[in-house]
């Protein structure tokens, strides 16, 4: 997308100050030995709040930024899971971004600011180019269920946020934004290998 160059530009110079993320207390209610399946998203449909009525395709990349409440220009992102059946029956938001010294064959990611994420389960799933910022899903919830604190060299974010029950041969869609307060700029191309990106990870 083109604005990706003008606002890590903006960033750039708006966060110059920031030091990189701290954790949050608070940990995840599951263990990796419960761990029954990573799911990957079949959905990454941007909406931007400048231009509430614009509708987008899915997208092979996640784009996320806020640049303070005045600024009017904020990108979110939809989530949408084909979740499979009868595989796990709690289910968590995960996220991780390769090393800064791996290879991941010019697949690069640009985290800057605040490096923290909030995340909604929705009411209702979204439409793949027909969902906006006007129209998209109501929330289930009022705080986020999981806020997501990414290292900006790259690893495994922190996640903090209880599991939630899994709808098994179902879809399951989710709001991503900026945690606030601060700035923050998110980029990255959802990947498989090396993991990079957004996932649900299903549990017994």
């Amino acid at each position: 997308m083109k604005f990706i160059g003008t606002l890590l530009t903006l960033f750039l110079t708006l966060t110059s100050t920031l030091s990189a993320p701290i954790a949050e207390e608070g940990a995840e209610d599951v263990s990796a030995a419960s761990l029954k399946r990573v799911v990957f998203p079949n959905y990454l449909v941007p909406i931007l709040q400048d231009d509430p009525d614009t509708t987008f395709p899915t997208q092979y990349t996640g784009d996320v930024s806020y640049n303070g409440p005045s600024a009017g220009n904020e990108w979110r992102l939809l989530v949408g899971f084909d979740v499979p059946a009868n595989v796990g029956t709690r289910c968590s938001i995960k996220f991780r971004l390769p090393m800064k010294e791996d290879d991941v064959g010019g697949y690069e990611w640009v985290v800057v600011g605040s490096g923290k994420l909030d995340v909604w389960s929705l009411k209702s799933i979204i439409i793949n180019g027909g969902t906006s910022w006007n129209n998209k899903p109501a929330r289930t919830t009022v705080k986020p269920q999981f806020v997501i604190t990414q290292p900006l060299e790259g690893g495994d974010a922190m996640v903090v946020g209880a599991t939630i029950p899994c709808k098994g041969g179902q879809r399951m869609d989710f709001e991503v934004a900026a945690s606030r307060p601060g700035l923050a700029f998110f980029h990255w191309f959802e990947l498989t290998d090396p993991q990079s990106g957004i996932t649900l990870n299903m549990y017994t």
